[in-house]
């Protein structure tokens, strides 16, 4: 109970790794906070006054570009410079924006029953796609700079992501019709591309299995059993190379596997259960989950399966370290 009355009391609204999974924004009720992933150290903090509430936050790499979202103006996107402490530029929408997923030229705004992609630095839209209106918010973007600009989200029928290469559009914005690709019975609530694009990995409602498909072929690759009981997965994630998967659902445990060869169950890592989270990798042998409760895990694991916790801190206790400002 205690640890449930912490969650709830934390301020923390949303947490989103960047790109390189080497940093994490954590957005709050009372400002906005920048945080290195490895080693743990806070490296900027934004108070209510200079940012207000924020609900949502991507991270454009390494960079002092931040995007993020206001909760007294959810219709806007902030472009802000954590360096300069100034606001560079906003974008408005006809409703509110109900997440952000962002690459290093192009941030892609997901609303009611569209996603907008943008391209960065101008934020001038350069691509659109139609989602099924109240679905959940998914969607996710290559992140590779040299690998093709593909988006994915839910197609309008159940169980079904929809892909398109943003770089290929059309005149007036509008994106050329997006491959459909049937990937589950049931209602999405989790998916993500690998870095490069090649690989999508997938998780229904049901949450017993993440499938992973060829975008390439539209071909199903593997199905990687992640537990026998419904869950509601938070979070799938590839590493920069594409080989490990990784994903954390509301049972509390971030379970990682190969993604090549044998497709091999690398590690199941107890956590917390009764709050969201988020997970990466540090590298090909350790993993990170950040939950809402303000709680930082760090696992190491092995081809043998082993796996041991080797760190564990409540990041909003973390301070902050000039030394390694962005």
């Amino acid at each position: 109970m205690a640890q449930l009355a912490h969650r709830r009391s934390s301020g923390i609204i949303s947490l989103a790794f960047n790109q390189e999974q080497d940093c994490f924004a954590c957005c709050l009720k009372t400002g906005l906070r920048i945080y290195n992933v490895e080693p743990l150290v806070e490296l900027s903090n934004f108070t209510l006054e200079e940012v207000g509430e924020v609900l949502l936050c991507e991270m454009i790499e390494r960079t002092n570009w931040l995007l993020y979202v206001n909760a007294r103006r959810p219709c806007k996107l902030m472009a802000f410079n954590a360096r300069e402490n100034c606001l560079m530029a906003e974008v408005s929408f006809k409703a509110p924006i109900r997440a952000i997923k962002a690459r290093k030229d192009k941030v892609a705004v997901v609303l009611n029953s569209t996603i907008q992609v943008l391209a960065i630095p101008n934020l001038n839209r350069v691509a659109l796609m139609r989602i099924p209106t109240g679905c959940r918010p998914l969607c996710t973007i290559a992140t590779d700079a040299t690998a093709p600009q593909l988006l994915a989200a839910p197609a309008h029928r159940k169980g079904c992501v929809q892909i398109i290469d943003v770089s290929r559009v059309v005149r007036g914005a509008h994106s050329s019709s997006p491959a459909v690709m049937n990937c589950h019975q049931n209602d999405l609530v989790c998916l993500s591309l690998s870095p490069n694009g090649t690989r999508l990995a997938t998780a229904s409602e049901r949450g017993t299995i993440i499938r992973v498909f060829d975008t390439g072929t539209k071909t199903p690759l593997h199905e990687l059993r992640r537990g026998s009981d419904y869950a509601d997965v938070f979070c799938i994630n590839f590493n920069a190379t594409g080989t490990l998967i990784c994903c954390v659902s509301d049972k509390g445990t971030m379970h990682v596997w190969s993604a090549r060869g044998a497709w091999t169950h690398l590690a199941a890592a107890k956590a917390f259960p009764d709050t969201r989270a988020q997970c990466g990798f540090v590298n090909d042998n350790t993993a990170i989950m950040i939950c809402e409760d303000g709680s930082y895990h760090k696992f190491t694991f092995a081809s043998e399966g082993n796996c041991h916790r080797t760190d564990f801190d409540m990041f909003l206790q973390v301070g902050d370290d000039n030394e390694l400002l962005l």
